[in-house]
């Protein structure tokens, strides 16, 4: 198949790239709730990471990575100013794993985290209304379902030897 850059409607990719869409809308997304966290001296990435630690749902760091949609190393780079700061430490857990969890000073941190996220949040959802909210999350979970699927499906055909260890 011989195909030149002439054959190519870039604009068409442009327009109906998922990746793309979600990638302009992620970007957009982070700097509205980032335009609201700099009031308590973070980023939405910052936020979302001590908001999980605080859950304390997760069993180790692997599993806050995960559900935050980020490798180990990312999260290990995340996590270094927020234990400069003071307001998380690391705790031993079963056998090699260390967890990550607030000091008094994240928990207040959180705190004035989330109420910071609910004007965010309340801003969104006022012009999206309660239906459109629900109807992003939903697609947005559909697309996340899709992937994994794709992903699961390739990695079951995938040589052991090239399976990536993250």
């Amino acid at each position: 198949m011989n195909i030149s850059l002439d054959d190519i409607d870039f604009l068409h990719m442009g327009r109906t790239c998922l990746g793309h869409a979600a990638r302009r809308t992620a970007n957009l997304l982070t700097r509205h709730y980032n335009r609201h966290m700099v009031e308590v001296g973070l980023e939405l990435t910052q936020a979302q990471l001590l908001a999980a630690i605080a859950d304390g749902s997760a069993s180790s760091a692997a599993e806050i990575a995960r559900f935050l949609g980020i490798d180990r190393s990312t999260l290990a780079r995340n996590l270094k100013p927020l234990e400069a700061a003071g307001l998380i430490t690391r705790q031993e857990g079963r056998g090699r794993k260390v967890l990550p969890v607030l000091t008094p000073a994240g928990e207040k941190k959180v705190i004035e985290i989330h109420q910071t996220w609910l004007k965010a949040q309340e801003e969104l959802n006022t012009l999206l209304g309660p239906e459109g909210a629900d109807a992003v999350r939903s697609q947005m979970s559909a697309l996340r379902k899709a992937v994994h699927i794709l992903e699961d499906r390739e990695a079951s055909v995938r040589p052991a030897s090239s399976e990536k260890t993250t």
